[in-house]
């Protein structure tokens, strides 16, 4: 638990305003409270900032309230330093928080509260932008009774006119019932109390992803153990099943090794990843008709004969790509890798992907979000290096000649409580909760560097070096810069033919190799680098 500053936090909303900071050793602090704060949820406000809410035990240890924070484009606090107060029940402590930006521009809270089973209720409030309340009273979405203990798991997306919201009724007896609402930009239910529960859909962690088509598509987990299923139903914006049956989205596989991560194409149609029973990271597209449609289902993302896990996906610029946490060496416990995708889900670049983000972890835990130009940037943290990124540009090459970083060491996020998001112009924005419990939040723009930091030139991405002996036989041998270290390897013969090995020295073997000319490009932790050589 947090010490009490009390005094110190009053002088500090009077005195200062947060802003984005260009020092990793002292990232923004959005809430450094005392005691609890947790369920941090963040998300963009539609005008070039962002929203912050969770849930806090800043006044009462037993009784969690809601507060958030609104910080503009350049970080600075639009509400009370340390978060505004903006749910709180009496007597009661708050369970679980999910908002929804809807396109009027309010903001929606759904939360669950309650003193105890059988009387738990599940409620959404909106506010503007000042963080003030617009309706007379919260919507009730649902509440507990005779033989419903309580509520859990939910979670929201926006949609025209509103949002959907999801939740999973708790029975007496252990049973648990997925159910979706729609909720108005004014408050009104049109499906009524208590929603539209999908058939079959009993038991693990759901999302909510727009269909592109003014429905909700709904996808769960059927377990909390290795080898479950993941199931879809599509609804439609009155409130009825769209497909005749749940769809099984990892149909044609042993199943799910626990996480799974979904990401929307924009036309509807959505792709999801996970680590399956053998540890592959595998992946499948389902369409808006229920239809796996991918040539293969699943389609391999990663089949290296390496420890990989938690995958992550983005869509830049209508492409897709994948990221995951994968010990192959010479990783120090986990690097981050990643892949890029075609529409029918073929690799684009070398089999099992480039190595993305190499330092040393406890444990690796991936971010990934869309950039621009096609671009992407991958996050993890570090042991030693803190809470870093890296752009990677369209042809797997780093844009940056080193790391960006969010955090140090001190500062960095609690396993993998952050929520990273675009920011709009070609960088990164992240919300984390500290091992400390306190609340951060940092940009790395475009350039790789923090927000209000001198702007630096993005890396050139095939600085020439030679290769010697040139011409080769047996072995060749580049001359990098001191310190950088390869990552990968390139070879692209004279008819533009390319093969990729991973590389962990200077020099790489070319015995086997065809006689004729090459050209190198050398993926190194400093950068991207370019030889030719002729192989005799």
């Amino acid at each position: 638990m947090k010490p009490f500053l009390l005094p110190w936090l009053l002088l500090m909303a009077c005195s200062t305003t947060a802003q984005w900071s260009s020092d990793p050793a002292a990232p923004l602090a959005v809430c450094i409270a005392p005691n609890d704060q947790t369920s941090l949820r963040a998300l963009p406000d539609g005008s070039g900032g962002w929203y912050a809410f969770w849930i806090d035990k800043r006044t009462n240890i037993e009784i969690g309230e809601i507060y958030g924070q609104h910080l503009d484009e350049d970080g600075n606090a639009l509400w009370t330093a340390n978060g505004k107060l903006l749910i709180s029940v009496p007597d009661t402590s708050i369970k679980e928080l999910a908002p929804a930006v809807l396109d009027n521009g309010h903001v929606l809270i759904n939360y669950i509260h309650g003193p105890s089973v059988f009387k738990v209720s599940l409620h959404a409030m909106a506010f503007d932008a000042a963080g003030d309340p617009v309706w007379a009273q919260p919507t009730v979405l649902d509440e507990a009774g005779t033989t419903m203990l309580g509520f859990d798991q939910v979670t929201a997306i926006n949609t025209g006119g509103g949002a959907y919201v999801g939740w999973y009724d708790n029975f007496f007896g252990g049973s648990n019932l997925l159910n979706v609402s729609r909720i108005n930009n004014d408050g009104s239910l049109p499906w009524g109390s208590g929603g539209h529960d999908i058939e079959l859909a009993y038991y693990g962690p759901f999302e909510l992803h727009d269909d592109d088509e003014d429905g909700v598509m709904v996808q769960w987990r059927t377990g909390n153990g290795t080898g479950a299923a993941l199931m879809a139903m599509r609804v439609n914006g009155l409130g009825a099943d769209l497909w005749s049956d749940n769809v099984q989205v990892s149909a044609n596989n042993d199943g799910l090794n626990y996480g799974f991560h979904t990401v929307g194409t924009g036309l509807g149609a959505q792709i999801t990843a996970w680590r399956d029973v053998p540890g592959n990271i595998v992946m499948t597209r389902l369409d808006t008709s229920g239809a796996l449609n991918y040539p293969s289902t699943p389609m391999p993302v990663c089949t290296y004969t390496s420890y990989h896990d938690l995958p992550k996906l983005a869509m830049s610029d209508g492409t897709l790509f994948a990221a995951w946490a994968d010990n192959r060496p010479p990783a120090a416990n986990g690097d981050v890798y990643l892949q890029k995708f075609n529409a029918d889900g073929a690799p684009q670049w070398t089999v099992d992907g480039l190595a993305a983000v190499h330092i040393s972890t406890n444990y690796t835990t991936p971010g990934l979000v869309a950039s621009d130009e096609g671009a992407v940037i991958v996050m993890t943290d570090g042991n030693v290096d803190g809470y870093v990124a890296m752009r990677v540009l369209p042809d797997g090459t780093p844009a940056w000649p080193g790391l960006g970083t969010f955090c140090t060491f001190d500062f960095r996020p609690f396993y993998d409580e952050r929520i990273e998001m675009p920011d709009g112009d070609g960088g990164v924005v992240s919300f984390w909760r500290s091992w400390s419990g306190d609340l951060h939040a940092a940009r790395v723009m475009r350039t790789g560097v923090a927000a209000g930091s001198a702007s630096i030139n993005e890396v050139d991405r095939l600085v020439t070096i030679a290769a010697y002996p040139n011409p080769a036989q047996d072995r060749i041998s580049f001359n990098l810069p001191a310190g950088a270290r390869p990552l990968s390897v390139e070879l692209i013969n004279a008819l533009g033919i390319s093969t990729t090995e991973i590389a962990q020295a200077s020099s790489i073997s070319v015995e086997k190799l065809a006689a004729g000319a090459y050209t190198v490009h050398i993926r190194t932790s400093d950068g991207c680098f370019t030889a030719r050589f002729i192989k005799r």
